[in-house]
C-alpha cells in the first residue's frame, strides 16, 4: 500500500511536470526572432501573401489563442501541423526517432556491456597500472567534443582509408535489393557513430562500476569471504559485482533518457538521419510545431527514464524510497 502511494505520488509529480515543460516549450519558440511566413515562402513575396500565409498557419491569433489551440491538440494526442513538411508533426518526429533509438539503443548496450566490464577490471585493481589507465583514457575520450571526435572519424575512416560510408543511414534508397544486404549496409553505416557514442558515454559506466566495486570490496562479507580462504577471482565475480551492479542498472534507463538528447552533434556530423537532423532542420525553416514536438518528445522520453530508474532502484533495493 506504502509502495502505490508513493507510485501514485511520483505520477501526479511526473504529470505537472510535463505541462510545465510544455507550457514553457512553447512561450520559449514563440519568443524566438523572425517571421515563418518568409523562412518558408521567401522575403521577396507581397505582404498580402505574407499576411494571408500567417492566417493559414494560424500565427495571426495571439500567444494566449495558439496556446490554447497547441494544448486541446496535444489533448487530443497531436502536436500539431508541420508548416514546412506538409504532414502531422507526430508523423514527422516517430519518423525520425526510430533512427535516434536504434543509434541510442545499439550505443547503450556496447557502453554498458563495455564499461561495466572495464569497470571491474579497474576497480579490482585498484591503484595499478590498469586502473589508471583505465580511468584516464575514458575520461580522455569523455572530454572530447562529440562533434570534434565525429569529424576525426570521418576524416581518419571514411575519407583517407576509405573503410567505412561517409554519410547516411543506407546506401541503397530503392530498387531489387535484398533485405539481407540491406541489413548488411545499414550495420555498415551505424560502426562510425555507434563508436563515437560509444566512446564519448562510457566513462560513465567505468567510473560507477569501478567506484561501487571499491565500496562494495571494503564490506563485511567480502572479509568474511576472504577469511574462508575463497579465492580473489570468485569473491569479485560472485560476491562483489553482483551487489556493485546494483546502481548500474538502474542508472542506464536514466542514461538512455539523457542520450537521447546527447547524440544530435553525432547524428549531424554523419548525416544520420535521426532527431538531431531533424532538429537543425528544423531551426533553419522556422519549423516550430516541429520543434516543439522534437523537444517534448525528448523532455517526455527523459522524465519517463528517471521514473523508470526510480521505480526500478526501489525494485531492486528495497531499502530506498522514491
Amino acid at each position: 500500500m506504502r509502495r502505490r502511494r508513493l507510485l501514485a505520488k511520483r505520477v501526479v509529480s511526473l504529470a505537472i511536470t510535463m505541462f510545465a515543460v510544455w507550457t514553457l516549450n512553447f512561450v520559449l519558440f514563440h519568443m524566438l526572432p523572425g517571421d515563418p511566413a518568409y523562412a518558408l515562402v521567401g522575403t521577396r513575396i507581397p505582404k498580402e501573401q505574407a499576411d494571408e500565409l500567417r492566417e493559414k498557419l494560424g500565427l495571426n491569433k495571439s500567444i494566449p489563442e495558439q496556446y490554447i489551440i497547441a494544448t486541446e491538440l496535444l489533448l487530443q494526442g497531436e502536436l500539431g501541423y508541420s508548416w514546412f513538411y506538409k504532414k502531422p508533426v507526430t508523423e514527422v518526429v516517430m519518423e525520425r526517432m526510430k533512427y535516434t533509438l536504434l543509434l541510442v539503443g545499439v550505443g547503450t548496450f556496447f557502453a554498458v556491456l563495455i564499461g561495466v566490464n572495464l569497470g571491474i577490471l579497474a576497480g579490482s585493481r585498484r591503484g595499478g597500472p590498469l586502473d589508471v589507465t583505465i580511468v584516464g583514457s575514458s575520461l580522455a575520450f569523455y572530454a572530447m567534443p562529440a562533434f570534434w571526435l565525429s569529424m576525426i572519424f570521418l576524416m581518419i575512416f571514411a575519407v583517407e582509408l576509405d573503410l567505412f560510408p561517409l554519410r547516411g543511414f543506407t546506401t541503397y534508397t530503392g530498387g531489387d535489393v535484398s533485405g539481407w544486404d540491406t541489413f548488411k549496409d545499414a550495420l555498415w553505416h551505424m560502426v562510425l557513430p555507434v563508436s563515437v557514442f560509444v566512446l564519448v558515454s562510457i566513462s560513465e559506466f567505468v567510473l560507477m562500476m569501478r567506484n561501487a566495486l571499491i565500496d562494495v570490496l571494503t564490506e563485511d562479507y567480502i572479509t568474511t569471504a576472504r577469511a574462508k580462504g575463497i579465492s580473489p577471482r570468485n569473491i569479485i565475480r560472485r560476491h562483489a559485482v553482483p551487489n556493485a551492479l546494483i546502481p548500474t542498472v538502474a542508472t542506464t534507463a536514466m542514461f538512455i533518457g539523457w542520450v537521447v538528447t546527447g547524440v544530435i552533434m553525432i547524428e549531424i556530423v554523419f548525416s544520420w538521419p535521426g532527431i538531431g537532423t531533424l532538429t537543425w532542420d528544423a531551426i533553419k525553416q522556422q519549423d516550430y510545431p516541429v520543434l516543439q514536438g522534437i523537444f517534448l518528445v525528448v523532455t517526455l522520453t527523459m522524465l519517463l527514464a528517471n521514473f523508470a530508474a526510480d521505480i526500478l532502484y526501489t525494485y531492486i533495493d528495497p531499502r530506498v524510497n522514491i
